[in-house]
């Protein structure tokens, strides 16, 4: 995690000043997934932060129906299991990023926490170019599922999720207008995990229909902008961008 975090900053060009945290005694079974949350390093930022909406690899890359991968079979080399003993299945089956598992990991840790063992349940997350092709032949309109080569999820960043209580009842994160404990603490928190909820605004602003399951792994820095302004990745990158 640590040199993730420092592979991330000297990404952006940003010269990071490191405290170091001594772990306390920590329970040994939370140890391995708590562990992300217990030493992560306080950085300083002492320049704006550039982002790189462009490269393939990038943690900013800005992908919909006219902004596709360049290498349009584009796969992540440094995908990983998620990690977690805190989601409410099998994070292993399900791969991202390092950086960006790392990171979900550790708000998996916290959201169960928030709310006494009731947990993320991860129904999908890396999806590779030939199975998002499958999904839109099978039964997927292009309103839900990206065009090949735009998908955030083949970018290896997006995650699929929905709640699941200490009781086994399963909850959605949709708040149409309804109250939602679950959305709630995610629209408040995620951003502090590098997660934003990418498609809220419906077509005409996001080029999707609404998926309030869907989050993408964006670097806490840009979450934090998208949700301080309440915008969504679409409405920055267009202000950006004069589009």
């Amino acid at each position: 995690m640590f040199l993730a975090l420092i592979q991330n900053y000297a990404q952006a060009g940003v010269t990071p000043l490191v405290s170091t945290y001594v772990l306390s005694d920590l329970d040994k079974a939370d140890v391995h997934s708590s562990m992300y949350h217990e030493i992560v390093p306080n950085f300083w930022v002492e320049q704006h932060v550039e982002f790189d909406f462009y490269t393939d690899s990038s943690f900013q890359k800005y992908l919909n129906t006219d902004h596709p991968f360049t290498d349009d079979s584009y796969i992540p080399t440094d995908l990983i299991p998620i990690d977690s003993n805190f989601t409410a299945n099998n994070s292993k089956a399900f791969k991202l990023r390092e950086e960006a598992s790392l990171h979900f990991a550790d708000m998996a840790w916290n959201f169960r926490n928030a709310f006494s063992w009731d947990r993320l349940y991860i129904s999908s997350a890396y999806r590779s170019r030939g199975f998002q092709d499958y999904l839109i032949k099978q039964w997927c309109s292009l309103l839900k599922c990206a065009k090949i080569g735009t998908s955030e999820h083949q970018a290896g960043l997006a995650v699929d999720i929905k709640v699941i209580s200490k009781w086994g009842k399963s909850y959605s994160l949709d708040n149409n207008g309804n109250p939602n404990k679950y959305y709630d603490w995610l629209k408040a928190n995620a951003a502090d995990f590098g997660f934003h909820n990418t498609y809220q605004k419906w077509v005409e602003v996001d080029g999707k229909i609404v998926e309030w399951w869907h989050r993408r792994y964006v670097w806490t820095e840009l979450a934090t902008v998208l949700s301080e302004n309440n915008q969504t990745f679409a409405e920055y990158y267009n202000s950006m961008n004069n589009e």
